[in-house]
């Protein structure tokens, strides 16, 4: 009965995934992130150094509320830029789970500038609105904002590539910063063109208080994806049932049970008990659990995988009762 519980079920071909957790390779994953927070640095500088000339030249306060935004770009970039580097080093002796989670923390970093830079933006616009300045050189400021937003898109475009690839939180969170930059430049050109083309004098100003409002928009999405990576989330129900489905791919598998995951960074971690004919000898569970861990390591190439073996037919339990699964 054991050599029979050890022929293999039917081979289950899993989707190879970019851009989920653990799916790619550490090393590969770190030198994609390495290129595109070191371009989103460059980018960030140059946003910020531009719109400060820009603002001296217009005194537009739609001007100055994209700079801020630029200014906390640079600051998010720069902590993401060596969070993607940390969180891929191997794990040591104090860090036995690795230092994926310095990508959350980058995350939260950038959750504080950016309600501090709302704050910082609504209250400057607040105070222009009843004395509304006007707008100088709007042809300099309409001009050099079109440019800056066709270097967003090229960005954006770089850094959406590399979150289908490696799924990285840190990357989506600068992303998000810079997507809400291109916006911004956006909401400022029509601004300026009201509160210069129009009797709207005060289109300026309120374009800024409107920015302050999505800036906190931005740090709430931000925030939900930090926390669930900090607080050890579960993985998405698809990739707990792909787990499942990996793990039952041999008929000496009877059922899986107590599944535990979470997301580290680029890093999953993936705990579970597996139940096992009892007739099976230590070795040939052995070669089992193997096997299984061997089919979850060809789709998730950056999982650290823990599976205890439990024999079909036994009720009791092991552990912390206070940590089992509902499974």
């Amino acid at each position: 009965m054991a050599e029979e519980a050890l022929k293999s079920r039917e081979e289950y071909v899993a989707p190879v995934l970019r851009g989920r957790p653990g799916r790619m390779p550490p090393e590969d994953s770190a030198e994609i992130t390495r290129k595109v927070t070191a371009l989103a640095v460059a980018i960030g500088l140059f946003f910020a150094i531009s719109k400060f000339f820009i603002y001296q030249e217009t005194h537009s306060i739609g001007v100055l509320s994209s700079l801020v935004h630029s200014a906390l770009d640079v600051f998010a970039s720069i902590s993401t830029f060596v969070a993607v580097r940390y969180a891929v080093q191997k794990p040591g002796a104090s860090y036995k789970f690795g230092h994926g989670k310095a990508e959350s923390f980058a995350a939260v970093l950038q959750v504080c500038l950016i309600v501090v830079a709302a704050a910082h933006l609504m209250t400057e616009a607040l105070a222009h609105l009843d004395n509304p300045e006007p707008v100088e050189r709007t042809g300099l400021a309409i001009g050099a904002l079109i440019v800056f937003i066709f270097v967003s898109v090229g960005l954006l475009m770089a850094q959406g590539w590399a979150i289908r690839a490696t799924g990285s939180i840190a990357v989506r969170g600068d992303r998000a910063h810079y997507l809400a930059d291109m916006l911004a430049n956006m909401f400022v050109i029509a601004g300026i063109l009201f509160a210069s083309y129009t009797p709207l004098k005060r289109a300026d100003t309120v374009v800024g208080i409107l920015m302050g409002l999505w800036l906190l928009f931005t740090a709430l999405r931000i925030s939900r994806i930090a926390w669930a990576q900090l607080m050890d989330q579960e993985l998405p129900e698809e990739e707990r049932d792909l787990i499942i489905k990996l793990a039952m791919q041999d008929k000496a598998v009877r059922a899986v049970h107590d599944l535990r995951t979470r997301a580290s960074g680029p890093h999953i971690h993936i705990q579970m008990r597996l139940d096992l004919d009892a007739e099976l000898s230590l070795s040939q569970a052995h070669d089992v659990i193997l096997e299984a861990e061997q089919r979850m390591m060809q789709v998730y190439k950056a999982a650290d995988i823990l599976i205890h073996p439990h024999p079909t037919g036994c009720h009791e339990t092991h552990g912390n009762i206070r940590f089992r699964g509902d499974d």
